[in-house]
């Protein structure tokens, strides 16, 4: 079973998807390779400003402060029913075109999932500010990636074409949101949806198997 995830790391949802998937993957007992895949949902957003997350949602929508915790809200209730401690009004927004980048370094030592959830719990648990460079340098080092290539590809153009293909992709699979994940290249589901969905797709595709081996 192959499954290609498509998240973005500011993305609540895609924090809570992943956590609800990597549950299924260990009670399922099965053998699945996951593919981790880019997905910026707003690669215009500053390098440099870091604005907590609430402010940010209320300028981009125009809402008021109190809409847009009336929205949050309902995101942290629902980590917290998956058991995912989520701190979400003490986010702070961050583009997050170079960590992309840097979980593609770390998918060479196979810890490009170990990272993404670093990056995950750094945003949504602990409020740290992903565009400064020293916090990125100390996720990156407690994951066991060596400074000096973090720094080599963050002042570099290394990994771009990774990022561009999943692009590509994504707008292939007329995917528009995520998380969003595709299994076996058939099957593809939107949302941080609930494990059953997974064990109904797994239970598909292991009929389809046996009809082709009679």
């Amino acid at each position: 079973m192959k499954v290609e995830i498509y998240s973005d790391i500011v993305c609540p949802f895609c924090y809570i998807g992943k956590n609800i998937f990597a549950k299924f993957q260990e009670e399922s007992g099965e053998v699945i390779e996951v593919i981790h895949r880019s997905y910026e949902l707003d690669p215009n957003s500053s390098r440099t400003e870091s604005m907590n997350s609430l402010e940010a949602l209320a300028k981009k929508y125009g809402f008021t402060r109190e809409e847009a915790k009336n929205r949050m809200s309902g995101v942290e209730e629902m980590a917290k029913r998956e058991n995912l401690p989520m701190n979400i009004f003490s986010a702070v927004g961050a583009n997050t075109h170079d960590l992309h980048r840097l979980i593609y370094l770390a998918k060479e030592t196979g810890k490009d999932g170990e990272l993404l959830e670093a990056f995950y719990r750094a945003h949504f648990v602990d409020g740290v500010a992903l565009n400064e460079r020293k916090e990125v340098l100390s996720i990156t080092g407690r994951v066991g990636l060596k400074e000096e290539e973090v720094l080599s590809v963050l002042e570099s153009d290394r990994y771009e074409e990774n990022i561009s293909q999943d692009r590509a992709l994504a707008s292939s699979l007329g995917i528009t949101g995520v998380p969003f994940f595709v299994v076996d290249g058939q099957y593809g589901v939107s949302g941080a949806q609930p494990k059953a969905i997974f064990y109904q797709i797994l239970e598909s595709i292991k009929s389809d198997k046996k009809s082709i081996e009679l």
